[in-house]
C-alpha cells in the first residue's frame, strides 16, 4: 500500500461522514440534562466586616498591635509612676511647682551668638 492509497481512503471516509440518528441525539441530550447539577441557591451578600477595615485604617494588624502596646505602656507608666522612671525623666520631684522649672536651661548658650563671629 502506497501513501497515495492511504490518502484516497481518508478522502473517501471524509465524503461519507456518518450522521447520528435523531433518536440517538435525543437520548444523549436527555442523559446530559439528567446529569447536570441543580443550580445552587442564591446566597445573600456578606455583611461588611468592621475589624478588617479598622485594621487597614491603622496600617494592618502589626501596626495596630504596636499602637496598642505603646498606649498600654503609656497608661501604665502614667498611673504607676515608678520612681526610677520618674527620676530619669524628671530631674525634680513631683511636688515642685511649675514656676520653679527652667524650661530653657541652655539659654545662656544663645547669648554668645549676639557677638559677631570672626572667621
Amino acid at each position: 500500500m502506497r501513501d497515495r492509497d492511504l490518502d484516497d481512503l481518508f478522502a473517501e471516509a471524509r465524503r461519507e461522514a456518518p450522521v447520528p440518528s435523531a433518536d440517538l441525539v435525543a437520548r444523549i441530550l436527555a442523559d446530559a440534562a439528567a446529569e447536570r447539577p441543580a443550580p445552587a441557591p442564591a446566597r445573600a451578600a456578606p455583611r461588611p466586616r468592621v475589624r478588617p477595615r479598622l485594621l487597614a485604617l491603622f496600617g494592618g494588624g502589626g501596626v495596630f498591635a504596636g499602637l496598642a502596646t505603646a498606649t498600654l505602656a503609656g497608661i501604665w507608666i502614667g498611673m504607676a509612676q515608678p520612681a526610677p522612671v520618674a527620676e530619669a525623666l524628671w530631674g525634680g520631684t513631683a511636688g515642685d511647682p511649675l514656676e520653679s522649672v527652667d524650661l530653657l536651661p541652655g539659654y545662656d548658650l544663645f547669648a554668645s551668638l549676639e557677638t559677631p563671629v570672626e572667621g
